[in-house]
């Protein structure tokens, strides 16, 4: 075995030597590229919740016009509905005097017959 091993003794030095380097250029490589890498994507998070920040803060703007509008619908609403209601109030109000005019109209009416029928009996009886 050991013959095997001093015979290709010159394959494996040449190997290993490729492997040192290889491994040498990989991890100074690596390691500033990597570090390029990662303060590159602080520097992208950081950009990110800088822009994300903002956008919370316009949505909480968007949040508290939203909140001030309700309010002012919600007392629209509340307006309209007591005007709804007198409307309705008066309406009914209304609904009753024309009743009563009707009443008062079929009365007179009546009378006014009444007073033609007494009319025209002394007529006849004179």
């Amino acid at each position: 075995m050991y013959e095997k091993i001093y015979n290709h003794r010159y394959c494996i030095i040449v190997v290993v030597i490729i492997a040192c380097i290889t491994a040498c250029y990989m991890l100074g490589r690596g390691t500033s590229g990597n570090n390029n890498d990662v303060q590159g994507t602080v520097h992208r998070v950081m950009g990110d919740n800088r822009k994300i920040g903002k956008s919370i803060d316009q949505a909480v703007e968007h949040i508290g016009t939203a909140e001030k509008e309700i309010e002012r619908a919600d007392g629209a609403n509340r307006r309209a509905a007591f005007i709804l209601s007198e409307g309705r109030e008066r309406a009914n109000e209304g609904e009753r005097i024309v009743t009563e005019l009707q009443q008062g109209n079929s009365r007179a009416k009546q009378i006014l017959r009444d007073i033609e029928r007494a009319n025209k009996e002394r007529t006849i009886q004179k």
